[in-house]
């Protein structure tokens, strides 16, 4: 059992964590064991697990939304319900939380939260209600830099002047120290955090993160409280990348967790030195950065332009010039190959799809093609599972790593290797 002073005050109403009442050893063993129930048909040796190097603090995103609160019984006609600003309650996607901390968000987001909250009354603002085209505030999208201890603050709103902009910014600089202050306007019905234009209110238009990629994840066993405490331990030896983080784009959420798994990469690619890799679903390039120097060539490959963008400009700001991005959907960009050339015969392949898993006629396409290695790198095991047996006709399964890339929550990261038979 957890120390009971650990637990977020919202721990079991918030459907965020659900294992904070487990001790860390604990939730790695459970995790481990639910992989190995779930991989027991195609792989009967025990699945390493390399934990998290924190457990609080980790997330250097989260993007709470401002609801209107709801009540155990209907109140009357006319009623005004009170604004609220945090998540989903557990089981009650339509429910919302009011939450003043998040324990495993950034340092310092509670402040926030609460001058976020008198902020909002003193200015008479209210939660948005897109149906009824009521209503004006959305999110709050908060980032922040791990070993850069750089931070960003998006106010997300329907669109509409922003006429309280000079006193958001005096809040978001006072009560988190924020480097990066946006006011984003998005107009669609959906309840995501994103925006349909961006406007800079204080500060640079982009954080930065550094990852320190030492080989195979080296050093995976230390495990410390908060960020601040593991990178005051750790000795600073390894390839370290500096990335942009943009108000919109995709970043690993778990970014000290994450030098651990681009480090297991990193070695499986080390080990074949292959003269192209072909980095699929690369996002900004935090893979193809990590093995730059282990491969001849690295073509990246993600369908999101800004993410592709993004890759260059660090490709750049690392001075890494073997990285070619490319921005389309690997379905396309695999049926290119199928109907050209093929692949180099010393090429390897490194998958990391999203939740969704690969499109069944991209997997189909990987199939055609035949490379000799590749590496799937799942946030998903259960959908890299059902993909297995595909793999399986004409592929061995050489090796299967796990990595938490997310303490407290079911959630884990799988890399299963790959040769061809």
């Amino acid at each position: 059992m957890a120390d009971s002073t650990s637990l977020c005050k919202h721990f079991g109403d918030c459907g965020g964590c659900l294992h904070q009442d487990l001790s860390y050893e604990d939730q790695l063993k459970q995790k481990a064991a639910l992989l190995q129930a779930l991989f027991q048909e195609v792989w009967e040796s025990p699945i390493p697990m390399t934990p998290s190097p924190v457990i609080w603090q980790y997330r250097n995103k989260v993007d709470p939304s401002f609801a209107l609160k709801r009540y155990p019984e209907p109140p009357p006609p006319g009623f005004e319900r009170e604004t609220v600003l945090g998540f989903k309650r557990r089981g009650k996607w339509f429910w919302p939380l009011d939450i003043e901390e998040c324990r495993i968000g950034p340092a310092g987001l509670d402040r926030l939260l609460q001058g976020t909250r008198t902020w909002m009354k003193t200015c008479d603002l209210r939660a948005c209600e897109p149906r009824r085209e009521r209503g004006y505030l959305r999110n709050l999208l908060v980032r922040d830099g791990k070993r850069s201890g750089e931070r960003m603050v998006v106010l997300i709103t329907r669109p509409g002047a922003f006429q309280h902009a000079d006193t958001f910014v005096s809040m978001a600089r006072e009560c988190f120290h924020a480097d990066s202050i946006y006011h984003g306007e998005f107009a669609g019905r959906a309840e995501v955090a994103t925006a349909d234009t961006l406007t800079l209110l204080h500060g640079q238009d982009v954080i930065h993160e550094q990852l320190l990629i030492t080989d195979d994840g080296a050093d995976n066993t230390v495990i410390c409280d908060t960020p601040a405490a593991y990178i005051a331990e750790q000795t600073p030896t390894g390839r370290r990348l500096s990335f942009r983080i943009s108000p919109l784009s995709f970043f690993q959420t778990n970014p000290l967790a994450a030098e651990r798994l681009y480090g297991h990469i990193r070695a499986w690619v080390a080990r074949l030195r292959p003269g192209t890799l072909f980095d699929l679903y690369g996002g900004s390039g935090g893979i193809a950065l990590s093995c730059a120097d282990c491969a001849g060539e690295i073509i990246s490959v993600e369908n999101v332009a800004a993410a592709t963008e993004d890759g260059r400009r660090n490709a750049q700001d690392n001075t890494v010039d073997n990285v070619l991005f490319v921005a389309d959907s690997v379905r396309n960009f695999l049926r290119q190959k199928v109907e050209g050339n093929g692949l180099p015969t010393d090429c390897a392949v490194v998958l990391d799809p999203p939740r969704a898993g690969m499109h069944p006629k991209a997997i189909k396409r990987l199939l055609r093609l035949q490379p000799r290695h590749f590496l799937y790198v799942s946030c998903n095991p259960k959908r890299l599972r059902t993909e297995l047996p595909d793999f399986l006709e004409a592929y061995h399964l050489e090796g299967v790593q796990a990595v938490d890339m997310f303490p407290h929550t079911p959630h884990v990261e799988v890399l299963a290797a790959f040769t061809r038979k």
